[in-house]
């Protein structure tokens, strides 16, 4: 058995190699060209593989943007709730953490503004992408109510109703983000 593990160990770190190939080559012709004008042989081909091998992986480029999407929303949700934690709520430094939060939201969708721009028109086209956005706004939510709630209850907030609190809490930072990734929003970034 021992074997049979490190011979096929090579072989999946091989497979994990050109699977990434090809999310990252995804990655850079859905943000340079948008989602219509990039195909699956553009992204093989940018990948170094072939369509056969991209096609392994994925079954099309919607798929393969459905995994990006997912991984992405992930990336985010660690990035702002990794220094935002119920214990983190009796730190000296929660206001700075907060403002790092809001920062890291911003500075995640800037990092990839060009896909963040194609699943935002993807949403009103696709139901898939939505009901993922709609997870992923949920899980957020949920999040946010959890933390806004331990807050009130430890006498840290005023005497507020904890759903809609982390109702705006998640859609203005989200809107805000949003709009300085699609060039909507001209405010300064580090004051707001």
């Amino acid at each position: 058995a021992a074997a049979v593990c490190s011979t096929s160990s090579p072989s999946q770190a091989r497979s994990r190699k050109t699977k990434e190939k090809i999310v990252q080559a995804a990655i850079q012709l859905f943000e340079e060209r948008g989602y219509e004008k990039t195909t699956s042989n553009d992204i093989a081909a940018a990948a170094g593989v072939s369509v056969g091998s991209f096609y392994v992986y994925f079954t099309d480029k919607r798929q393969l943007l459905l995994t990006i999407f997912d991984r992405l929303a992930d990336e985010l949700y660690k990035n702002i709730f990794d220094g935002l934690k119920p214990e983190h709520l009796f730190d000296s430094d929660l206001r700075p953490r907060i403002r790092m939060a809001v920062a890291n939201t911003i500075a995640d969708k800037q990092k990839h503004s060009g896909l963040h721009k194609v699943v935002s028109e993807l949403l009103l086209k696709d139901a898939d992408f939505t009901a993922l956005h709609n997870a992923v706004m949920s899980r957020s939510m949920t999040k946010l109510h959890e933390l806004i709630s331990l807050a009130k209850k430890a006498g840290l907030t005023w005497d507020i109703d904890v759903e809609p609190a982390a109702f705006m809490v998640q859609r203005v930072v989200f809107d805000i983000s949003q709009d300085y990734v699609t060039g909507c929003c001209e405010f300064d970034q580090e004051r707001a």
